[in-house]
């Protein structure tokens, strides 16, 4: 058993204890919920007599916040204190199932993601998805929830929705994609602003000002930001302004980077980052792709910049490195700074 499924059945065992008297003889329940690029998260419920659909909060926050020396008292009152405060959040949770059914008041809170195709075969089984030419991408749909003005959570857009709003895919797509643009606009900065915890946005005619420098593309939140790649000539505005082809790389759903075409790196030592921060940094539900992509500015097309048998083949190799092997993490970023 691991630590991880002790500590599960720990909750399990104990947290009734520590919630009010009215949950004394309730149903524990250690679930697994399927999570981005098919990773299953594993969360709590708690039925009460007469409850129909329980609460519930994920456990892998609570095992990372606490020391293997912290004490069973205080782990399951944190973990109490956090059910309690999303089963609060119950009765707003069903004002927004019956809100989302009418089309006209949350048409301007979809919005757009970029996930990987194959990562997601189950996840996104039941949910409109779009291709995104010349990549192993697909373009999905999420409802930002709003309570007092502020975002606090999000569904995800399926088939069964989409259906009783009546409307098609291009439309869904053309109506997140503008919000998206609009509420989350596209934030361009040198890797080296970017993790020095900077807020630059740079112009098109900005980007690739600096020899051997690479560029971040994401939102102002960074978050969900790789979508900001999908945004109505962006790329094309960044080829012209620079007269430049570019190659762009996945570090996450939340970001992408993008390397000058010619610019002392090739595709292979591209991909050799990507693939190693993904097998060595991120956690499994943020990974985009193993991918690189190339933006041909000529031909005004995206496309893979190596073929998926070939970037098979370097995963391979890479697969074999020690563990220390760095990726994009600390150490390739801080390699990338110096060069």
């Amino acid at each position: 058993m691991t630590g991880f499924e002790r500590f599960q059945q720990k909750v399990k065992d104990g947290i009734l204890a520590y919630l009010p008297k009215e949950y004394r003889g309730a149903e524990v329940d250690i679930i697994h919920v399927r999570r981005n690029n098919d990773q299953k998260g594993v969360a709590m419920a708690i039925k009460r007599e007469g409850q129909s659909t329980p609460a519930r909060i994920y456990l892998e926050e609570y095992y990372n916040r606490f020391p293997d020396w912290a004490s069973d008292k205080a782990i399951l009152q944190a973990v109490a204190a956090g059910y309690l405060a999303e089963e609060s959040e119950m009765g707003w949770k069903a004002e927004m199932a019956e809100a989302i059914k009418d089309f006209g008041s949350i048409k301007g809170n979809i919005r757009v993601q970029v996930v990987n195709r194959d990562m997601n075969r189950e996840g996104l089984r039941g949910c409109p998805k779009k291709e995104v030419e010349g990549t192993d991408l697909v373009a999905v749909f999420q409802i930002i929830l709003y309570k007092e003005g502020e975002e606090h959570g999000s569904v995800k857009v399926t088939d069964r929705m989409m259906e009783g709003w009546g409307i098609d895919m291009e439309s869904l797509y053309g109506t997140a994609l503008e919000n998206t643009a609009a509420q989350a606009p596209a934030r361009i900065s040198s890797l080296m602003y970017a993790y020095s915890g900077g807020e630059e946005s740079l112009a098109p005619e900005e980007v690739f000002s600096e020899e051997q420098e690479l560029y971040v593309l994401t939102n102002p939140q960074r978050w969900d930001g790789a979508a900001a790649m999908l945004y109505p000539g962006l790329l094309q505005s960044i080829a012209e302004a620079t007269g430049s082809s570019f190659y762009i790389m996945p570090c996450s759903v939340h970001e992408v980077m993008l390397a000058k075409e010619g610019d002392g790196r090739d595709a292979w030592e591209l991909q050799s980052m990507v693939i190693g921060s993904n097998r060595y940094e991120l956690p499994p539900q943020e990974i985009l792709s193993d991918q690189v992509y190339f933006y041909d500015g000529r031909e005004q097309k995206l496309s893979l910049a190596t073929s998926p048998e070939e970037a098979q083949g370097l995963t391979g190799r890479i697969g074999m490195l020690p563990a220390g092997y760095g990726g994009m993490g600390t150490g390739g970023m801080e390699e990338e700074m110096e060069r």
